[in-house]
């Protein structure tokens, strides 16, 4: 199959020497970053999109793998892309990045609490909150399953944008897992050369460290780094450090 580039909602703004290329988390739409890209602006141009099935992108006839909505992912890229290429995914993105180190040349890599390899630390009952009907409840288990301790306590704000965006998304599952189970994990961890950034929440319970040692000590050109009060929805909890980071290794590094 092919996905028709025509019908992916995107997004493009700001401009520079480089481009990020922003890959959402399973079921996430493009507004999960709305906290990361103003810090990302002033170093090059932003492109994010919702990927098909989930949000304002309609769903394909059948379900894709990770290469296929790579190719898209790159198709969308070249289109307005500036200067160097950096990918940054988040999660269930950063499955579909690694993919994307491994099959194209790019210029660097940002791994947001990627998982997927080792069983997850949150309890079953929590992950599955999505399937909770009541909104407290719903709330709760999302927050012990995803978001660092006292997250909502800390900001209350904040936590309340995330858990309406999240059970506002509109998601068709079959192809987030279609994509999971088309792309074994085998087949991308670790499996590529670039400058890699590992931008994981010191409490993901989802993307765990060990998760982030284990790719650490994978990919030779890698630096990693632990947000502190984070979870899995880093790009949420502290989307502004993790632009932070974002900028301080591609000032590091070159890039």
């Amino acid at each position: 199959m092919t996905i028709d580039l025509n019908s992916i909602h995107t997004v493009v703004e700001g401009n520079g020497e480089r481009t990020f290329l922003l890959l959402n988390g399973a079921g996430q739409s493009l507004h999960t970053w709305n906290h990361v890209v103003p810090g990302l602006l002033g170093a090059g141009r932003v492109i994010r999109f919702d990927v098909p099935g989930v949000g304002w992108s309609p769903s394909p006839d059948a379900p894709y793998s990770f290469e296929q909505l790579g190719q898209a992912a790159m198709g969308l890229a070249e289109r307005s892309c500036t200067g160097r290429l950096i990918l940054i995914g988040h999660a269930w993105g950063a499955r579909a990045a690694q993919v994307m180190a491994r099959d194209f040349d790019v210029a660097g890599v940002v791994i947001g609490s990627g998982g997927g390899k080792f069983p997850p630390l949150a309890g079953p009952e929590d992950m599955r909150s999505l399937y909770v009907l009541d909104a407290d409840e719903w709330s709760r288990r999302f927050e012990r399953a995803y978001c660092a301790p006292g997250f909502s306590a800390r900001n209350p704000e904040r936590a309340d944008w995330l858990f309406q965006l999240v059970r506002d998304t509109s998601v068709d599952r079959s192809v987030v897992t279609g994509a999971m189970e088309r792309s074994p994990v085998d087949s991308y961890w670790g499996r590529f050369e670039c400058l890699t950034l590992l931008l994981y929440g010191a409490d993901d319970l989802v993307g765990h460290p060990e998760h982030a040692e284990d790719l650490h000590r994978s990919i030779p050109d890698s630096t990693l780094v632990y947000i502190e009060q984070a979870g899995h929805f880093v790009v949420a909890e502290q989307g502004e450090r993790f632009a932070q980071e974002v900028i301080k290794w591609v000032e590091e590094t070159g890039l």
